[in-house]
């Protein structure tokens, strides 16, 4: 099988690319920047989105981020029909339509309407990433606090090696076509407990950095000085929805991911583990 695998340079798209060439089908990583191991390509620029789709029995569509996304997704999708492409596994979001009154999920849902109006589309529904962590490591590993406002209520966190996992077998199986899949962690985490699970393995206290919402993100424009205005509310509103609803999974949301998976889910202490291993080397 030859795959289109757009954003796959990112931390899910590469991930995807591997799995993908290590069972012996062609996965060809399309992004706006990309080395010679691949192809590159703006979704915003339809007609080669068009040309360079053609020969490809399969797509994992992986929209970006702003206000546009929601048209960009649409028309990237009929490009793809266009160029024959058979299946469009796309990588929206859980929860999406409890939680539209964040931007970016709002974004998301003609994109996916438009997937699963066709037949043998799948799309992929991930809750929060354990490795959103990563960019907080220098507060976890230096003053001990765990700075990501998502409160008390909830989500059930995922790690992007189970994202890439769940898309390969999507892509490359007909056992999902037509469906829109969850995809979340094996366990209820809050800002609290993911500190907690932090101090357990650092041997050292962290503590839970509270649900004000305007530090987080002021920090994130710090560390990313070209993020725009409609990014950065877009984050403020997120987290300020999390806090208030959570980002719930079902029992049977996670029997669906770790079917889809198709093996043990990674725990978020484990990913812990893996991090602070990766660190120390």
């Amino acid at each position: 099988m030859r795959v289109l695998v757009t954003g796959g340079t990112g931390k899910i798209g590469s991930r995807l690319v591997a799995n993908l060439r290590d069972v012996g089908h062609e996965a060809v990583p399309a992004a706006r920047h990309v080395g010679n191991d691949g192809m590159t390509l703006d979704l915003r620029d339809t007609d080669r989105v068009r040309e360079a789709a053609e020969g490809f029995d399969a797509a994992f569509l992986n929209t970006p981020l702003g206000p546009d996304e929601g048209e960009v997704g649409v028309t990237a999708v009929e490009a793809l029909r266009e160029a024959g492409v058979g299946k469009i596994v796309y990588l929206a979001i859980h929860n999406l339509e409890a939680m539209q009154e964040i931007p970016h999920f709002a974004t998301k849902i003609p994109v996916k309407q438009a997937v699963v109006e066709q037949d043998g589309n799948v799309v992929l529904q991930p809750n929060f990433f354990y490795q959103n962590d990563r960019m907080a490591l220098p507060a976890i590993t230096g003053p001990g606090i765990y700075p990501l406002p998502v409160g008390h209520v909830g989500v059930w966190s995922v790690d992007v090696s189970d994202i890439a996992q769940a898309a390969a077998r999507a892509l490359t199986s007909d056992e999902w076509d037509g469906q829109a899949v969850p995809l979340c962690g094996p366990e209820r985490l809050t800002g609290p407990s993911m500190a907690w699970i932090w101090s357990d393995a650092l041997g050292t206290e962290v503590h839970y950095g509270g649900d004000d919402v305007g530090p987080f993100v002021a920090q994130m424009r710090a560390n990313v000085p070209d993020m725009s205005d409609w990014v950065a509310n877009d984050f403020k509103v997120m987290m300020e929805v999390t806090q208030d609803k959570g980002c719930i999974a079902l029992p049977a949301d996670v029997r669906a991911s770790e079917a889809i998976v198709g093996r043990p889910l990674i725990r978020y202490a484990d990913f812990v583990a893996a991090t602070l291993k990766e660190m120390n080397q």
